[in-house]
């Protein structure tokens, strides 16, 4: 399937394509992928003309993050676009330091940092 190129939401400056790439799935959620996987199955959105990414910081604790900003390095910034979320820190720490979520998924090494000053 190819999807349409560059569509502008009404009233945006942005262009996305009509279909976006939900990021989750290879930051661990529900099951681990291999880093292989995950870069496979980035590119075969990129082939299929996929340009839109959505991803987060609580996706396998900055995993899904992590794994699209290797695929995506190289590629020509204009092609696409990302978007993120915002007010979740994360900290490198050791598995026992783990707190939350971490301690029962397959992901980095890092811990979630909740500060609601």
């Amino acid at each position: 399937m190819k999807t349409k190129i560059f569509k502008a939401p009404s009233g945006a400056s942005i262009k996305l394509t009509e279909m976006g790439f939900g990021a989750a799935p290879i930051g661990n959620l529900l099951r681990t992928v291999s880093e292989k996987d995950a870069q496979d199955t980035l590119a075969e959105a990129w082939k299929s003309g996929m340009r839109y990414f959505d991803t987060a910081p609580l996706y396998g604790a900055g995993l899904s993050e992590t794994r699209l900003n290797h695929f995506l390095r190289g590629k020509p910034r204009g092609q696409y676009v990302v978007s993120t979320k915002v007010g979740r820190l994360l900290q490198v720490s050791k598995p026992a330091e783990r707190l939350g979520i971490g301690k029962f998924f397959d992901i980095p090494s890092r811990r979630e940092i909740y500060d609601y000053t």
